[in-house]
């Protein structure tokens, strides 16, 4: 395949860095605050913890929210697929076929809301299998309850999302998830700590602000989207009916990749749970979630990179400009890792302080001052491997990285995570955590090399695929439907 689907020449030589670097960074730095600001929204949640003086909640929260998250990210990975296909419909001019690809996501949420129900009856065989502290136990199955309530609006909102970002608007959801935030404080600091007369409720206010901010953040998604002037552009109020073909594209591009996310937050769930809680107990827990809030400060604005750089390799290999796409990565990747390099340095040299902040229990200190020297090992590859990871799912190469990525978690985590565990008990969590070193390491160089191989030019998501395109006369409603073999 050439570099150029259309045989002109790469954008990458008719702009200079500068004008390439600012479009980077005209995408990224909105789709990093979103993420950001979305981590805001659990470690805000875990500060409250702290300062209600829950050490229960403490233990607890993590433990929990990782648990919903193996749940959601199902569908949270396939309906972020909307985002490739409204970036590659973009890159070929193709406008009005955005907005079908994202109304598509919102019937995958409903499937998974109401396939989320049955948690209720599984919950609490599922946390038993834990043997947490009896406390524990009943304080995560309480916050889970609440929390099925999140699974819909979560993926609902994702996939609204990944409309706009696929067409190059992450401005709206940068202020949308800012509002979410601000809705799940206003409702979650009165129910944790018991307000105006409201019950004290601790972890399980969290999740009651957490089933408001979503809903809110959805619903603020849809009335945008069905305005008249994303309608004039996209089509969102004339495609909103249910597209096999469209449906069936993102299933198949985004199932994989969501396997691969929920094989990663599972055993990460399980390295959390199992590995450190139930194999060293509630001390080791405690300091463990209190790294992983450190270490969401450092990989979540990577994610936010690598979102932005989804849609823009997207978009220029939509425009069939593979130099370009080449150029975005290398950019995004130089970004990631210096953030990387400079935190790492940061929590090297703080490691002690910053974990006595939310919890000066000396044990504690010592323990999660040795964790974090593990997250600092990684940190760096963690921003190389999110980088490249990011670009392959721009140009729909989820397969062959979420099989490698599930074999990895399986054999290195869990595997040598477990044996560690059990041949270095006396090395407590710190075992666990030097495996997830080397797992991150692994798969980061590995999810390099898939794109520096270049697969990945290969691939034409829209190759012998039909999709409908609604044609307007007016931008009032549609007056034809016309059949064209998509990627024409």
């Amino acid at each position: 395949m050439s570099e150029s689907r259309a045989g002109g020449q790469s954008a990458a030589a008719g702009l200079n860095d500068r004008g390439i670097w600012r479009e980077v960074m005209a995408i990224t730095v909105p789709s990093v605050v979103t993420m950001s600001t979305r981590m805001l929204m659990d470690v805000t949640d875990f500060i409250m913890v702290t300062i209600r003086g829950d050490h229960a909640g403490q233990a607890a929260l993590l433990p929990s929210q990782m648990i919903m998250w193996t749940v959601m990210v199902v569908g949270v990975g396939t309906v972020s697929m909307v985002a490739t296909y409204t970036s590659q419909c973009l890159g070929r001019g193709r406008q009005r076929d955005c907005g079908a690809y994202g109304w598509q996501g919102i019937y995958i949420a409903g499937v998974c809301q109401v396939a989320g129900f049955g948690l209720w009856f599984v919950l609490p065989t599922i946390l038993g299998w834990l043997e947490h502290d009896p406390e524990i136990t009943l304080l995560q199955l309480a916050f889970c309850n609440a929390c099925v309530w999140t699974i819909g609006p979560t993926i609902a909102a994702e996939a609204f999302a990944s409309f706009f970002n696929g067409v190059h608007r992450p401005k709206v959801t940068m202020w949308t998830v800012i509002e979410s935030v601000v809705i799940n404080a206003l409702v979650s600091w009165p129910l944790m700590f018991g307000l105006w007369g409201l019950p004290g409720m601790g972890i399980v206010g969290a999740a009651w602000g957490m089933v408001a901010a979503m809903s809110y953040r959805t619903l603020r998604l849809a009335h945008i989207m069905l305005s008249k002037r994303y309608d004039a552009e996209f089509a969102t109020r004339h495609s909103w009916r249910p597209d096999r073909v469209r449906l069936m594209q993102i299933v198949r591009t985004g199932v994989p990749q969501s396997m691969q996310w929920c094989s990663d937050v599972f055993v990460w769930t399980f390295f959390v749970n199992y590995l450190v809680g139930t194999k060293f107990g509630t001390l080791h827990l405690t300091a463990s979630n209190i790294v992983w809030n450190y270490m969401r400060v450092a990989f979540v604005p990577c994610l936010g990179v690598g979102r932005g750089l989804s849609t823009l390799v997207g978009k220029a290999i939509g425009q069939g400009d593979f130099n370009l796409a080449n150029h975005y990565t290398r950019l995004a990747n130089a970004i990631s890792l210096g953030y990387m390099g400079a935190l790492s340095v940061l929590y090297l040299l703080l490691r002690h302080q910053m974990v006595a902040i939310f919890n000066a229990d000396p044990q504690i200190v010592q323990i999660g001052a040795g964790l974090v020297i593990c997250a600092v090992v990684f940190l760096f590859f963690d921003g190389l491997g999110i980088t490249y990871g990011s670009a392959l799912r721009g140009a729909g190469d989820t397969l062959w990285p979420a099989v490698v990525q599930i074999i990895g978690h399986w054999v290195i985590l869990i595997s040598g995570g477990w044996l560690v565990a059990e041949w270095w008990p006396h090395g407590g969590s710190l075992g666990p955590w030097a495996v997830a070193s080397l797992l991150i390491i692994v798969l980061s160089l590995v999810l390099w090399y898939r794109w520096a191989a270049g697969t990945w030019r290969k691939i034409d998501l829209f190759k012998d695929r039909h999709a409908f395109i609604i044609d307007t006369a007016d931008g009032d409603g549609p007056s034809a439907l016309a059949v064209e073999r998509a990627g024409v």
